[in-house]
């Protein structure tokens, strides 16, 4: 079994063989998104990643999957043969990508997978931040703010002027993935990010109280990972 707590740079075809069987109780990742868009964009081995996934995964864990709209249907096409799809999250950006001939897009697709019907769901922590506008409705569960539907709205984006932002194309915003990791884990359980990036992932894990598993192949990215989680 690997080392937990580290970031490792390679391709994680490469890693998942030295990842023991229902070991991970999460996996969180953005992997690319199959359009073409830009030169690191570009296809991996769907079936092969996701066969991994399924054995590597505990019967009680989960995995969420960021996609864009054009290749989500895809994903799920393939992901359903194994894993049970059981919520599809849309986080809007709110700032989108907008183009001359076509709607500005906006949208995150998140497709959260399961195992069994045995997972993590903290529901005493799956709230918005987006405060009720009803007047004596609130006290009956004793929270001010909506519970947390399936479409995001209330997480700013990363942004040029974000103070968060380093030098990676598609960072998630930090409370994004908190978010995640705070309803659907538990203290200590150990997360899984093949497609690491930046780390924001693993900078989460740590200021959560989880462990992790990072894979990121690019080198550049790994160097900025260390950096944000001070390694």
């Amino acid at each position: 079994m690997l080392g937990y707590n580290t970031v490792y740079c390679s391709n994680c075809l490469d890693i998942f063989p030295q990842i023991d069987d229902s070991s991970i109780d999460c996996i969180i990742t953005d992997p690319p998104y199959n359009i073409g868009y830009v030169d690191w964009d570009k296809f991996y081995n769907i079936e092969q990643v996701t066969c991994e996934w399924y054995r590597i995964l505990k019967p009680t864990g989960s995995v969420f999957c960021f996609s864009g709209w054009s290749f989500v249907h895809e994903l799920i096409t393939r992901f359903n043969r194994g894993l049970t799809l059981k919520d599809w999250i849309i986080y809007d950006r709110i700032k989108g990508r907008g183009g001359t001939k076509s709607l500005v897009s906006t949208r995150e697709d998140i497709l959260w997978y399961i195992k069994s019907d045995t997972y993590t769901f903290n529901k005493n922590l799956a709230y918005s931040t987006i405060v009720k506008k009803t007047k004596g409705m609130g006290s009956k569960n004793g929270k001010d703010t909506r519970a947390l539907s399936n479409v995001w709205t209330d997480i700013s984006p990363i942004v040029p002027w974000s103070k968060e932002r380093v030098a990676h194309p598609t960072q998630k915003p930090l409370q994004l993935i908190k978010r995640i990791i705070d309803v659907f884990t538990n203290p200590d359980d150990l997360i899984l990010d093949c497609y690491l990036g930046s780390g924001t992932t693993a900078v989460a894990c740590k200021e959560t109280g989880r462990r992790y598993i990072g894979i990121e192949q690019n080198p550049e990215y790994v160097k900025l990972a260390k950096e944000r989680l001070g390694a």
